[in-house]
């Protein structure tokens, strides 16, 4: 009886969820439309002229002048002089400016990536924290409709006096606490809910189905992981820059000129080279030289630390699929002691406190089920996130 009533409850939502979004179709529009997604596009444009300004050269500088040649005898005479020079970037710092920006370039899109990974795992954690939160209230109504049962079957026996009062109380209480516990699950449903909501940063509320499940991907390795990827880039960005801190000299100036005096004309041609003398370049070239070398310690560090935290979550997957195993094999054994006790409790065979204790047992599996999943699908995201398969 209590079984048919709940699989009456099951197809309700069943119905009802078949006019929700699938989280496939809920990702796809979110990615397309989130705003903080969308902004890292512009970060690939300002990447790009930051890119540019690394490489441009300086603009040229042209000069005139107007001359008064006033001789102690004869007239006034004009003259003038007109003077271009330019810059000129050495060729072998041409080429590491180019290599920076190259660098500087594969920063921003590593940050990219990473922004869109980091996106789909938190999008995915909100998601799975909503699943469970609709499963423990559907489980609280579950349990509710038990509750309520039994409470009819004291009821009954109360009024045909085969049990004392104290336990048809006792029956009504434990409806009410679960109505108490049922509340709460519709707050802790409707905070998961909003809290995945505003996440995406848009206005627009979805309707969600529940039936989704996560899968480890086929990658087993972090060598597509995001973090790895940003800090590589990161590291070739450091040594970009210092090996562009290695050229003492950056520009020389090219310049010609020409003036008009009044009994001559003269042409000039030349360039003007800094002398390296009081500034080397030294202490640049060193601190860039030490930045490298430390962003590629770092870089060490965090793919040790991210290949254990990989085995672990393997191992913890793999040991909570067998929990849930085993407790899936135990909640069928319970549902059938269950029903055994209810109508043994009709016919007055067993005591209100044995039915309350394995209804509670039955209940505590689910949940526990409920948490199992969790925390299973919580690993199999940071897996999926570490592997890189939120990349793209």
């Amino acid at each position: 009886m209590i079984y048919k009533i709940i699989a009456t409850f099951g197809v309700l939502l069943l119905v009802s969820s078949l006019q929700a979004q699938s989280f496939e179709q809920f990702l796809t529009a979110s990615l397309q439309k989130s705003p903080l997604l969308q902004s890292n596009t512009l970060s690939l444009k300002q990447a790009d002229a930051k890119a540019n300004m690394t490489t441009r050269y300086k603009n040229p500088t042209l000069s005139l002048e107007a001359s008064n040649f006033s001789p102690d005898v004869g007239d006034s005479e004009a003259g003038f002089r007109a003077a271009l020079s330019q810059p000129l970037r050495l060729w072998g710092v041409s080429g590491a400016r180019e290599y920076l920006a190259e660098a500087q370039m594969q920063v921003t899109q590593a940050d990219v990536k990473l922004s869109r990974a980091s996106f789909v795992s938190r999008l995915s954690s909100l998601y799975s924290s909503y699943k469970r939160a609709v499963g423990a209230e559907a489980l609280a109504q579950e349990e509710l409709v038990i509750a309520k049962n039994i409470a009819a079957i004291s009821k009954e026996r109360y009024e045909n006096g085969t049990i004392a009062k104290v336990r048809y109380i006792q029956a009504q209480l434990d409806v009410k606490r679960i109505q108490n516990e049922l509340a709460q699950a519709k707050v802790n449903r409707t905070t998961a809910y909003y809290r995945l909501m505003g996440f995406r940063g848009l206005s627009e509320e979805v309707a969600l189905d529940t039936d989704y499940a996560f899968s480890l991907s086929k990658e087993s390795t972090i060598a597509k992981n995001a973090q790895i990827e940003r800090s590589r880039a990161a590291a070739k960005s450091a040594t970009a820059n210092a090996e562009l801190n290695t050229n003492k000299l950056e520009w020389v100036n090219l310049y010609g000129e020409f003036e008009q005096e009044p009994d001559q004309s003269i042409a000039r041609v030349g360039v003007d080279i800094p002398l390296v003398v009081f500034n080397t370049k030294s202490q640049e070239k060193q601190i860039a030289k030490l930045e490298a070398d430390r962003v590629e310690l770092l870089t060490q560090n965090l793919q040790e630390q991210l290949n254990f935290k990989l085995r672990e979550l393997e191992n913890s997957i793999d040991t909570l699929s067998e929990v849930q195993k085993t407790s899936q094999e135990l909640l069928a054994s319970q549902k059938e002691l269950l029903g055994m006790y209810e109508e043994g409790y009709k016919i007055a065979n067993i005591n209100l406190l044995e039915l309350q204790t394995i209804k509670n047992q039955l209940i505590q599996t689910k949940e526990n089920l409920l948490n199992i999943t969790l925390k299973k699908e919580l690993n199999i995201i940071e897996h999926n996130y570490l592997t890189g398969t939120y990349n793209e």
